[in-house]
């Protein structure tokens, strides 16, 4: 086993790793030109003197050092000369920082980088779906050193992951452990470039990741889609592991440490009895966990930075955004227990039925194998989600309706008009 371990910049994070099988840990700077994988307001705040510091740290501690520039989308700027300008730039500098390997979900930077800097090892991101052997012999060809594989649509798919690490030819397939993405989900593309704009430095958006906020509403809904996921459990590993996959990678980079390393621990020692989405959800953190970077993470200091933006949205109708975040605990850190509990060993047994069947080829809502197994693993606080739902339904009203960018004095006068008739 090999642990690829996100990197929140935490000096803890280091000594903690120690004595698990973690042979890299991967981030990037908050902002850069190109974007990454994650928005900038999930992320640390990391500036390129921490950025370095931390490559030494991992490698004074025998961990290798993986940089991001796995923007889906960048407008076309690396066919620019200043975005030419940028890239030789951002290359030289982490190339000479000693960085070990970068992940791109670009075939042009792929190359572009196996040419100019040779040095440096290439990894294809996620973010490429990569989830048939055809699409892993083109990225082999083209001279990928490792291919992450898809995140969101082949993990319970055992015949083609074979094939798969067949096509490899000995190029490191690697799989991400506790992404909770929705099965085979249709607008994973849509959120990767969402999420590659909302990273890149100059960006005047708001960063609304409006996938996320969609599919949470869609879990709450069919608590089917906890488990119509592609996590792996810590017990499951050894289903991949007989079919030669031994490269695992543990998410988020906006963890808290102990929470990190209660995942690596998890995953280590292939056993967690508990909450699966101690180790899966990517937000909803607990108060009593979250340490000096996680603390900065949910402070005033970055809710004004990113998020007060008067000219960009309605700030009237951002309330709706803040009191949401704080019932979803998404802008703000969980207080108390998850409501949300997936028993994880109420799940031991469950993944024996992909072994023998696939899930491309069969209709969710006819099989209901998955619906059977949530019905027993899945509970859900009910007072939570009876108040939670039509929060949902009224924020993503008003996205998609437009309200929440509406003109301040339409705003104002819808409220005074509803005033008026209301005094009360």
């Amino acid at each position: 086993m090999k642990l690829s371990v996100a990197c929140n910049f935490d000096e803890a994070l280091m000594k903690g790793l120690a004595g698990y099988p973690v042979y890299e840990v991967y981030g990037k700077l908050t902002t850069d030109y190109f974007g990454g994988g994650r928005p900038a307001f999930y992320l640390p705040e990391v500036n390129r003197r921490l950025l370095e510091r931390t490559v030494q740290k991992a490698h004074a501690n025998g961990i290798q050092f993986n940089y991001l520039l796995n923007a889906s989308a960048m407008g076309n700027t690396e066919f620019t000369r200043i975005g030419q300008r940028k890239m030789e730039e951002m290359l030289d500098w982490v190339d000479g920082i000693g960085v070990d390997s970068i992940t791109v979900a670009n075939v042009y930077f792929l190359r572009l980088i196996k040419r100019r800097h040779p040095r440096l090892s290439v990894r294809v991101s996620s973010h490429r779906f990569t989830d048939t052997p055809r699409k892993v012999r083109f990225w082999v060809d083209h001279g990928a050193d490792v291919i992450v594989v898809s995140e969101v649509g082949v993990h319970r798919e055992f015949q083609t992951l074979a094939a798969m690490k067949q096509a490899a030819q000995g190029v490191d397939l690697q799989l991400i452990v506790n992404n909770w993405c929705r099965q085979d989900c249709a607008i994973a593309g849509n959120h990767a470039v969402a999420l590659s704009a909302a990273s890149q430095s100059g960006s005047r958006g708001f960063p609304l990741d409006y996938c996320s906020i969609l599919c949470n509403q869609i879990r709450l809904r069919d608590p089917v889609n906890y488990l119509r996921a592609n996590w792996i459990r810590p017990e499951d590993l050894h289903y991949y592991e007989k079919l030669g996959y031994e490269t695992f990678k543990i998410v988020e980079r906006n963890t808290p440490t102990q929470i990190l390393l209660e995942r690596v621990k998890a995953y280590a020692e292939r056993r967690y009895d508990g909450n699966l989405l101690d180790l899966v959800q990517n937000y909803a953190y607990p108060k009593d966990k979250l340490g000096v970077v996680g603390k900065d993470a949910y402070s005033w200091r970055r809710m004004f930075k990113y998020f007060i933006k008067p000219r960009t949205i309605n700030l009237l109708r951002f309330r709706k955004l803040i009191d949401f975040g704080h019932a979803a605990s998404m802008l703000y850190p969980r207080e108390g227990a998850n409501p949300v509990m997936i028993d994880n060993r109420a799940l031991d047994g469950f993944m024996e039925r992909f072994t023998t069947k696939n899930c491309q080829s069969t209709d969710c809502e006819s099989c209901r194998y998955c619906h059977e197994w949530a019905a027993r693993a899945v509970t859900i606080d009910p007072n939570w989600r009876t108040k939670l739902d039509p929060m949902y339904e009224d924020l993503l009203g008003d996205i998609e309706g437009g309200a929440f960018w509406e003109p301040y004095t339409r705003t104002a006068s819808q409220m005074v008009r509803r005033l008026w008739r209301n005094p009360a």
